[in-house]
């Protein structure tokens, strides 16, 4: 089956985007602002506490987004890329 060079290119180009933003992530929190920001952000959105609100789904659904912000930067921060594999050329 062959490939669509249109979708090998879009797909190239969502990586480099994703690699982009993701160093900028890890750049950012790797100063001594973006240190003490995270620790902050960690605080504010619950990372390392309980989310249920007891009877209350709503305010259990409102912590747990909070939290899932804070997962999605430490998610970034936690990225690493390999350099791909060359390609062989077919013969």
């Amino acid at each position: 089956m062959k490939e669509n060079p249109k979708a090998r290119e879009l797909a190239l180009k969502r990586k480099a985007e994703q690699e982009e933003l993701t160093k900028s992530f890890q750049e950012l929190f790797a100063s001594k602002n973006g240190k003490f920001v995270l620790s902050e952000l960690s605080r504010m959105c619950k990372e390392n506490e309980a989310t249920y609100v007891d009877q209350n789904p709503h305010g259990t659904c409102y912590r747990e987004g909070q939290r899932s912000i804070i997962l999605g930067i430490r998610s970034q921060l936690n990225k690493t890329f390999t350099k791909p594999v060359q390609e062989s050329a077919e013969l």
